[in-house]
């Protein structure tokens, strides 16, 4: 062989290989990238089939309501559900932003349940203002992060 015919060998060879090693690599790429987008996806569909479960379990929480009225029994209500909700497969879902809303608002609500005069008369209006407010507040903060966490409050990007 003749110089040029080992040097022309020699840069197919290199193009060859420097060109298999940019498609390894782009095509790993974009693998993890596709099962990264398909992973993202799958869990905001879950998610969003399991945050439309829990939103009616705080409507007693709802503010804008004629009428509305706030008791033990509602209170100890809608935490139960809350537990049931997170236990059956909800609180493996919910996101790291969301846990500490979620957690504020049965926070706040445990100081009612564990209220020994309130839990006398479960059916009458928790008169306690800050109380009230603390719930209502931490439940409206909840459901901000879980609308926040599915997008349904933003414009979409597309």
């Amino acid at each position: 062989m003749d110089g040029v015919s080992v040097s022309s060998l020699i840069t197919g060879l290199a193009s060859g290989v420097i060109s298999s090693v940019l498609t390894y690599f782009a095509t790993r790429s974009k693998i993890r990238l596709d099962l990264t987008v398909e992973y993202d996806k799958a869990l905001h569909d879950k998610r969003l089939v399991l945050y439309k479960e829990f939103w009616p379990i705080t409507k007693p929480l709802g503010r804008f309501v004629p009428h509305f009225s706030l008791t033990y029994n509602n209170v100890r209500s809608v935490v139960t559900e809350m537990h049931e909700w997170y236990f059956k497969e909800g609180g493996i879902y919910l996101s790291k932003n969301s846990r500490k809303p979620y957690f504020n608002l049965k926070q706040q609500m445990l100081r009612v349940i564990e209220n020994e005069r309130l839990e006398a008369t479960p059916d009458a209006r928790i008169d306690d203002k800050e109380a009230c407010k603390a719930i209502l507040d931490a439940a409206t903060s909840l459901r901000t992060s879980l609308a926040d966490d599915i997008r349904t409050r933003r414009s979409p990007w597309l």
